[in-house]
């Protein structure tokens, strides 16, 4: 029987839903393909730490020169036409920077490898919270375990090849293919959410109280900057959080607890297992408990994980505090993604750009803030820093969240 709101079936949800997943765990699979092949450019060109560090940079100013057009493209054309454009080129494009001769030309390689990622990054995210309405319950959470796990996949995948004697210019461009195939499979059953189901808001969902669609109605008639300002505020802590603990937890261990690169690694994995469980099991945490006692929970368990880290006298310990961080820091991108569309009551296109332009600044300012911050006063201090202001997102929630998250359904 089919949905009289959305015109589809459960089986037609179901499998809009299992084709989104495979959409994430590609995109994560992509990423983590290109990664290892980072150290192989630095030597191939002769790059100094910083020279690769501006070259870098060049991706990160792709992605941000994609936030104005993804989330506008994705409300204008339907997100699943903007997923399938964009993955086109996003596939193929990762095979550029092993290819570029130069400086200039790496550079410019990696700013449309930005660019495109950004774009089916977005794209994707808006399509999953369209989705999200259709199935009336919780599952971006989901969606983004399933993108830690294709970053698992390609950067197991990639281990692997270096490890047997085979060329490395070659891995590349196979995942590409391969992952370029799975595209174009998986993007054809994905969530058509043209513009006329696209814009729809909190309000035409049937599972709102008439209470909540008519505070999701005005909300909806502010300016987009007021309503998205706390989740977004919000997102740029926990994102904060997750660029630091990425970029430094190895090095605050190896540093302060004369650890080998190894024990230092190994924190890491706990974090990003943790990380990866923690999204997959977030949908039902967020369906059983509600958004707000998830978002506070995850919030004392991320600062607590710092803090640990800061404070551990063994790496044990540290291990402990990588875990719990992971798990605390896992959900609160997706959640408030969620909630922010589902309380503004703004197109998913909209929402998801401005929450993702938001995260995507955190995790670029965090750690060279903090790399400051612990060239003057110590890195022990900087976590320390960095633990109070994850802390901040608690105020923010009773400030400026509590009553709007009251509006909206906890699925």
């Amino acid at each position: 029987m089919k949905d009289s709101n959305t015109g589809l079936t459960e089986a037609e949800k179901q499998r809009a839903h299992h084709r989104s997943r495979g959409i994430f765990f590609i995109h994560g699979a992509g990423f983590a393909s290109w990664v290892p092949h980072i150290p192989l450019v630095q030597e191939q060109l002769s790059l100094s730490h910083e020279r690769l560090g501006i070259a870098l940079l060049a991706a990160a100013i792709g992605v941000v020169a994609a936030m104005p057009f993804a989330g506008r493209l994705s409300d204008r054309f339907g997100s699943h036409i903007i997923v399938r454009v964009a993955g086109l080129f996003f596939f193929p494009v990762l095979t550029l920077p092993i290819f570029m001769p130069s400086f200039a030309s790496l550079s410019v390689s990696l700013f449309f490898m930005g660019f495109c990622a950004a774009l089916m990054d977005i794209a994707m995210n808006a399509n999953g919270v369209s989705l999200e309405r259709a199935r009336g319950k919780s599952i971006l959470s989901g969606l983004h375990g399933f993108w830690s796990l294709g970053g698992f996949t390609g950067a197991g995948f990639a281990t692997l090849w270096f490890a047997l004697p085979l060329s490395n210019s070659i891995h590349l461009p196979l995942s590409a293919a391969i992952l370029l195939i799975a595209h174009w499979i998986l993007q054809a059953g994905l969530l058509h959410d043209g513009p006329a189901t696209g814009n729809s808001t909190a309000a035409s969902d049937t599972q709102e109280t008439s209470t909540q669609q008519g505070s999701a109605q005005i909300d909806a008639d502010k300016p987009i900057f007021w309503l998205l300002l706390p989740f977004g505020l919000c997102v740029f802590i926990g994102q904060f959080g997750e660029g630091v603990i990425t970029d430094w937890v190895t090095v605050l261990m190896i540093r302060t607890l004369d650890s080998t690169a190894s024990i230092a690694a190994a924190g890491f994995a706990l974090y990003s297992a943790a990380m990866a469980a923690t999204r997959l099991s977030g949908d039902w945490l967020v369906n059983r408990f509600g958004r707000a006692p998830i978002l506070l929970t995850s919030c004392v368990l991320a600062t607590s994980g710092y803090l640990i880290i800061a404070l551990s006298p063994h790496f044990i310990l540290s291990w402990v505090g990588c875990f719990i961080a992971g798990m605390g820091l896992a959900v609160i991108l997706p959640l408030l993604i969620s909630a922010a569309a589902s309380s503004s009551g703004k197109s998913s296109g909209t929402v998801v750009a401005t929450i993702a332009a938001t995260g995507y600044t955190a995790l670029m300012a965090g750690p060279p803030f903090i790399g400051a911050i612990a060239e003057r006063y110590g890195l022990v201090n900087a976590f320390l820093l960095s633990a109070a202001f994850l802390s901040l997102i608690i105020p923010v929630y009773l400030t400026s969240m509590r009553q709007r998250l009251k509006t909206v359904r906890n699925s």
